[in-house]
């Protein structure tokens, strides 16, 4: 969970390129507005809409206005017919899919760049780059392979 401001809980967390409690390890760089949603924390001073809103979110019923019961009815619906489930299931998993090959490929990419970064240290610090190569090699980063993608660059 992002951490608000510090000593406080906010229902509603919003995003504009860095989280509000100012922590940059956080920001985001896609230029695109999030808004987060606790709805586990306490509501106590928000809107009847955000109450309802984090009550329907745990599963609890809402009677408030049109809206709630038009999205209670539509979830009910959802939860009713297997097949919709089934395709929002599907949908789901894929997403987790594509969420932890995104997440290998960043792994394996942030390794080359450690290697890239290891490698050009080396040879700041007056190691010849056929020496540099072989401290890199004996981390076992990379791959052969990928190393000598890494050296071509500085050769």
């Amino acid at each position: 969970m992002v951490k608000p401001h510090v000593g406080r809980f906010f229902i509603i967390k919003k995003f504009i390129d860095f989280c509000f409690d100012q922590d940059r390890s956080k920001q985001l760089q896609d230029g695109v507005t999030k808004i987060i949603i606790n709805s586990q924390v306490s509501t106590e001073g928000q809107s009847e809409d955000l109450k309802a809103l984090a009550k329907l979110m745990n599963n609890k019923p809402v009677k408030l206005n049109k809206h709630f019961d038009y999205a209670q009815r539509r979830i009910k619906e959802i939860n009713e017919d297997p097949e919709t489930r089934e395709k929002i299931m599907l949908y789901e998993t894929r997403m987790l899919e594509r969420e932890q090959a995104a997440g290998k490929a960043g792994y394996e990419q942030g390794k080359v760049d450690s290697a890239k970064i290891i490698l050009e240290n080396q040879l700041n610090n007056g190691r010849t780059l056929e020496q540099a190569t072989e401290f890199v090699r004996n981390l076992k980063l990379i791959s052969d392979k990928e190393l000598e993608k890494v050296v071509a660059m500085y050769k």
